[in-house]
């Protein structure tokens, strides 16, 4: 619910959260006059999806525009619930496999040096 600004006719400035559809609505002040709203301060707005590297194609993704024409280009698609947690798990796992595998590969290959 959007947080709108409102000065009564003695000069008291409130702040009320108040649905959209009431904005122009006058409310009262806490000292009982009729409050009507005003701009003091701009309104914050918000970019829909913050800057990010592509993990499938390394552009660099600013706004939902540009995730969804990544996601068409690379076709990939966004996680779905726990698809994220699952895809660090597998990642893990294969890192540790990895480092398994060198370490074998290195203790083989000292072992027959030193023979």
């Amino acid at each position: 619910m959007p947080m709108y600004e409102y000065r009564c006719p003695r000069g008291h400035i409130s702040e009320r959260h108040r649905p959209f559809s009431e904005y122009k609505e006058a409310t009262f002040c806490e000292c009982g006059e009729t409050a009507t709203r005003v701009i003091l301060s701009p309104p914050k707005v918000f970019g829909d999806y913050e800057g990010y590297e592509s993990p499938a194609s390394g552009k660099w993704i600013e706004g939902r525009k540009a995730r969804e024409r990544d996601f068409a280009e690379t076709g990939t698609r966004p996680y779905e619930l726990g698809e994220r947690a699952d895809a660090i798990r597998r990642a893990a796992a294969a890192e540790r496999e990895l480092d398994r595998t060198v370490d074998e590969v290195v203790d083989q290959t000292l072992s027959e040096l030193t023979s």
